[in-house]
């Protein structure tokens, strides 16, 4: 048996959709039958309606049909527009401990300071070191000459 929300709104929006006058329109001594056979297709096996849950689905549904339809549609059409449920809601994350905050707040520190020590520029050479440098390079070059 049909739900009394679920037959309110198929019902009101078959209304709406023989408010379009479109095509294919049932005439005005079949609406009634039309409405019934639309309740019928809906009611299948398998299919659990929830208010909170579905409502949203078919006010969506309908209203897709009434922008894209041209032609008067078949219940299969209104169940392709349904869509899937909404996902529920995610559950908040658990509460943490004081332990685990401060073991947090300790791991933070200690990621500041790696950064903090791997940001910080070199230390510029003495003008000694550039000097044995500078030899060096020399030495090495005369070397690499003479071979």
């Amino acid at each position: 048996m049909i739900a009394d929300w679920l037959r309110a709104e198929v019902i009101t929006g078959l209304q709406k959709l023989l408010a379009l006058r479109l095509p294919g329109t049932p005439p005005q001594d079949a609406v009634t039958g039309t409405a019934q056979v639309w309740l019928e297709a809906i009611d299948q096996p398998g299919i659990s309606w929830d208010e909170a849950l579905d409502k949203p689905r078919v006010l969506r549904a309908f209203k897709a049909l009434f922008a894209t339809c041209e032609r008067w549609p078949v219940p299969k059409t209104f169940m392709q527009h349904l869509g899937n449920r909404d996902p529920p809601r995610a559950l908040p994350p658990p509460p943490m401990t004081r332990e685990e905050i401060e073991r947090n707040r300790a791991r933070v520190r200690e990621l500041v300071a790696l950064l903090a020590k791997k940001q910080r520029a070199p230390k510029p050479p003495t003008p000694a070191e550039v000097d044995a440098k500078r030899k060096e390079a020399r030495s090495f070059t005369t070397k690499t000459q003479e071979n």
